[in-house]
């Protein structure tokens, strides 16, 4: 038959670093009277009152309760805890619960699954501590734990969360997979740790994003990007920004790519590209360097600007700013350009250059050499 008590503890702050003192500790054969349980109930119900309200409620096959220290453990438990109005803020079902319900602090061991339904997450591991009072959500050392909230999962190592900032952090290695809600594309990643927010209502104000450092890695239907540093943000996670040592390929319009800064957008398909930029055509065994290349995946058209160089068989280019269209394989080029080709140089305020046929049109201060040969 179930149970429902009303708890009455003593303040003191019990250690859970071993569960040793617990009659749940099954292998112990030494029973003293400080690991004899005040209390003990099967097939119980344990709630705790404020101001007459259930406030956190304990459902388990084993439930013990230590004088002593005020220790509370059960077995093949079910967590719940309520907020104000009566709504159950927070599950967690787990094969072993321990709990200090005076400081409010709960220890959750193997098989566990915690739901925060505030923020529609679930957590799985096998070791979790939660301060209800803080509002903090801490995993064991070296521990794997697993999050999921809607379309993002998670899975890694070291974790912590605050439930009252939004914010969370893996501090060791990362990995996991986000499903874009209007596309329904599959963006996966990874990294030696990663922080962010995930905000689920919209009153907070806050904005959604993930930062990866460290092997910074994101893969995309079309893109993958290497990056010392790399944060996915906006509403769907649709925005990509990265910076440091960052290469990265774009397999639909077959292009690789290094630079210092990348700025990815998911629905507009463009890429902004900033810091000793190369991309390189790999089908028309082009390659552009430039400080700044603008990239729109949809029309195939790189906008480039400042030390603008690129190279193609045996010409070329140069420019303070050029437009370059893949699928013509036309080059624009303005502000001193210039095309070299082979011995001959062509100099102009605006050059355009037809890259199949290796046919130049100028305008605006023509000058050259060209150097003949019989």
């Amino acid at each position: 038959m179930l149970r429902c008590r009303v708890l009455s503890i003593s303040a003191v702050l019990i250690s859970f670093l071993s569960f040793s003192a617990c009659s749940l500790k099954y292998q112990r054969d030494t029973v003293s009277e400080l690991n004899v349980p005040q209390i003990s109930f099967e097939d119980a119900t344990v709630c705790q009152f404020s101001d007459n309200k259930v406030t956190t409620k304990l459902v388990g096959s084993v439930y013990e309760q230590y004088k002593n220290t005020g220790a509370i453990y059960a077995k093949d438990a079910t967590f719940y805890l309520y907020d104000d109005s009566g709504k159950e803020k927070a599950t967690a079902s787990v094969v072993l619960l321990g709990a200090d319900p005076q400081n409010e602090i709960y220890e959750f061991f193997d098989g566990i699954s915690f739901v925060d339904n505030d923020q529609n997450t679930k957590i799985s591991g096998q070791s979790l501590k939660w301060n209800t009072k803080t509002e903090q959500l801490v995993s064991f050392k070296n521990q794997e734990i697993t999050v999921k909230k809607e379309n993002l999962e998670i899975t890694g190592k070291d974790f912590s969360a605050s439930a009252i900032s939004d914010t969370f952090l893996f501090s060791g290695a990362v990995h996991g997979t986000q499903i874009l809600v209007n596309s329904g594309e599959k963006v996966t990643f990874s990294g030696d740790s990663m922080q962010g927010s995930v905000s689920s209502t919209k009153k907070s104000g806050k904005k959604n994003y993930t930062v990866l450092s460290g092997n910074a890695f994101v893969k995309t239907s079309t893109m993958e990007i290497y990056a010392d540093s790399i944060e996915l943000s906006g509403d769907n996670f649709n925005r990509i920004k990265a910076s440091g040592n960052i290469k990265g390929t774009n397999s639909e319009s077959e292009l690789s790519f290094t630079a210092e800064e990348l700025e990815y957008n998911q629905d507009t398909k463009i890429v902004v590209l900033s810091g000793n930029v190369e991309l390189k055509d790999i089908k028309n065994n082009v390659t552009a360097k430039a400080q700044n290349i603008e990239y729109d995946q949809s029309t195939d058209v790189a906008i480039m600007q400042i030390e603008v160089e690129l190279t193609q068989k045996q010409n070329v280019c140069k420019g303070a700013y050029s437009i370059y269209r893949k699928k013509e394989q036309t080059l624009e080029l303005s502000g001193n350009a210039s095309v070299k080709q082979k011995e001959d140089t062509f100099r102009a305020q605006n050059i355009k250059f037809n890259m199949e046929t290796e046919e130049i049109e100028m305008n605006g201060n023509i000058r050259g050499s060209v150097t003949s040969t019989n």
